[in-house]
């Protein structure tokens, strides 16, 4: 059975050869190339890296070459899958946020997105990761 596993922000960011966790991203690529995991990016991930690349100070035209770059990457290993962002998680990602403080807003949609399309959550973010796994194991 092949695992889905939801990837954000950190993942996009880890795909940088100079990040630290480079390594780390690569080897969720290379399991995904070979079929033992399928990688679900949270649709909220790609709107959180446009805004830190804007408030960094990158125009438009830097900004479409940075997404376009992580596309040819993880294209190389994997069609990655895309869901949609509904109504339905920014309803959950505020309960989220009441629940668990510690949530930022971003932090909040990603988690929503794995809750509510029953998605392992697979990224960097501990707080992430343990509201998932709270909110997944109170519904089985």
């Amino acid at each position: 059975m092949v695992l889905k596993k939801l990837v954000e922000i950190g993942f996009l960011l880890a795909l940088d050869s100079r990040d630290k966790n480079h390594e780390w991203a690569m080897e969720v690529l290379r399991r995904a190339k070979e079929r033992r995991i399928m990688i679900y990016v949270s649709p909220a991930a790609p709107i959180e890296l446009s805004l830190i690349m804007k408030s960094r100070g990158l125009n438009n035209n830097d900004i479409r070459r940075v997404m376009n770059a992580l596309d040819a990457v993880i294209r190389r290993y994997t069609k990655p899958n895309y869901l949609p962002l509904e109504l339905r998680h920014a309803l959950y990602a505020a309960e989220l946020r009441s629940k668990y403080p510690e949530l930022t807003f971003f932090d909040s949609l990603h988690a929503s997105v794995a809750i509510l399309n029953n998605l392992m959550y697979a990224d960097l973010d501990e707080v992430v990761r343990k509201v998932v796994s709270s909110e997944l194991g109170s519904t089985r």
